[in-house]
């Protein structure tokens, strides 16, 4: 809108319904939560979709959000003609939700598909993708040397429902839908999130706001007898007395 605006503006960012909010947009407050998260998975957050209590109208109200952002927001303001790279790369995102994501990665599935497309394309892509609040770059964050890292990051989707709408698939990871969410719950808190790591271990996110920090790993569960989710934070209290 700023480029429409003239003058001074303020720019306040939104996201769709955090989980509590759907709870509470759907008067479900004084019910148990874990009834409805399946829900909420499935379909995100967006009012619109929240509303309709038919499951294919929801499938089909999601799919025209996201092509309205996708072809109107993206790639009519972006005078992108063809599409098809463009709608690729963005399937790719939401078929990775919570991998680590480089340009080189994307360009070899697209290469191994037949679509040749450059390295400062894919770049640019992304961009757009990202400045038009459709997916999110979480950088990498050195936690021991306390600097940003360049290359791979991670991308999370601004909506759980675009994932099924798009993907068209049950046996989607539930243990990455569950990061998206936490992600985009850390965001609508206020506070600026990165991926954490300490030398060859990986924190899901580091999250700070002001002198707030916090450190989370995110799993479906934790199978029985299992540390692997809880070793990475055994060198945390080193790093923090530094």
């Amino acid at each position: 809108m700023a480029t429409y605006l003239t003058g001074r503006y303020v720019e306040i960012k939104m996201l769709p319904l955090t989980f509590k909010e759907f709870l509470h947009f759907k008067k479900l407050e004084n019910t148990d939560p874990a009834r409805h998260l399946s829900e909420y998975l499935e379909y995100g957050g967006f009012p619109s979709v929240v509303l309709q209590t038919n499951s294919q109208l929801k499938r089909d109200v999601l799919s025209g959000i996201y092509n309205s952002i996708l072809l109107r927001d993206v790639a009519g303001r972006a005078t992108i003609k063809n599409t098809e790279v463009l709608e690729r790369i963005a399937l790719y995102l939401l078929s990775n939700t919570g991998q680590l994501i480089s340009i080189n990665k994307i360009a070899n599935t697209l290469r191994s598909s037949g679509l040749k497309v450059s390295s400062n394309t894919i770049e640019n892509y992304l961009e757009l993708l990202h400045n038009a609040f459709l997916f999110y770059k979480v950088p990498r964050f050195d936690i021991r040397e306390k600097e940003y890292l360049r290359g791979q990051g991670k991308y999370y989707v601004v909506d759980l429902g675009f994932i099924r709408s798009q993907l068209q698939r049950k046996n989607i990871n539930r243990g990455s839908k569950i990061e998206n969410l936490v992600y985009l719950e850390l965001l609508s808190r206020g506070y600026e999130v990165f991926v954490g790591k300490y030398n060859d271990k990986e924190i899901d996110f580091v999250a700070q706001k002001d002198t707030d920090v916090k450190y989370i790993q995110v799993t479906d569960h934790i199978p029985e007898n299992s540390t692997r989710e809880s070793d990475n934070f055994l060198h945390l209290p080193l790093v923090i007395k530094r």
